[in-house]
């Protein structure tokens, strides 16, 4: 990978981190986004605001980003994606800046009908009608889980969404998107390479493919040419959780931004 980054001038740091010494069945697992269109009226009023040249929901006014998660050995990144975005969106909301406000995964993954540990798709529709309650009621198990296994009146504790849109696959409307309403859940395709990003400005080298993946985007910066991801591997995995991806790969076989 290293000689393949020199080979391109890539713009990152390979290296062995957590998930590098794991089998292929393994990383198939740390992905599941399946791609499936979403389904939800696109925002329109995008070309009415204003894009500023860099932002950064860590350090925007305070930190609206909350701490990196742990999906382990389940395909469930849709709904960390989904899960964490919500997070954002209540701190936000309730402009409580640098506030961990953990939400409960597996009650998107348990109840949602929106995937499993086999993978899922985006989509804000449960998150509208029934919403994720805290942690507590439901603490992730990186299983299927069963919705009856969760906490008694864990609805009427929930946090929702007022509304939802979708973004299209544009620099300048997801830019927009993400300045305006905060963290913005999307995905993307994963290769090899990807399991050892250390640090930098990420483009695909080389290696498989391994399969979609949803993340988070929290931010971007238009001099380098890069988005801010934060991605649910936890902390031992590219830069403290997080990885930047060069706005470029919207364009390659990594299709970022989906």
């Amino acid at each position: 990978v290293q000689k393949a980054i020199k080979e391109n001038g890539a713009k990152w740091v390979a290296g062995e981190t957590e998930l590098s010494n794991l089998s292929m069945e393994e990383w198939q697992a740390r992905v599941g986004y399946n791609f499936q269109p979403v389904d939800a009226p696109p925002l329109t009023e995008l070309g009415a605001l204003e894009i500023p040249a860099s932002v950064d929901w860590r350090s925007n006014n305070g930190n609206f980003v909350t701490p990196i998660r742990d999906q382990k050995k389940c395909g469930s990144c849709w709904a960390f994606a989904m899960t964490g975005a919500l997070e954002s969106y209540t701190l936000r909301m309730e402009n409580k800046p640098g506030t961990d406000l953990d939400l409960s995964e597996q009650v998107m993954v348990s109840c949602s009908g929106a995937g499993s540990c086999k993978g899922g798709y985006l989509n804000a529709g449960y998150l509208k009608k029934t919403g994720l309650p805290p942690e507590s009621y439901y603490p992730y198990t990186a299983t299927n889980g069963d919705c009856a296994t969760a906490g008694a009146g864990w609805q009427s504790a929930a946090y929702r969404v007022g509304t939802w849109s979708s973004v299209s696959q544009k620099l300048a409307a997801i830019k927009t998107a993400v300045a305006n309403y905060g963290p913005l859940p999307t995905a993307f395709m994963v290769y090899e390479d990807f399991m050892h990003y250390k640090s930098g400005i990420y483009s695909y080298t080389t290696g498989k493919r391994l399969g979609g993946h949803a993340v988070i985007l929290v931010g971007y910066n238009d001099a380098e040419q890069y988005f801010i991801v934060k991605n649910s591997w936890n902390t031992k995995w590219g830069e403290e959780g997080y990885f930047k991806i060069a706005y470029s790969e919207m364009g390659t076989v990594v299709n970022f931004g989906l």
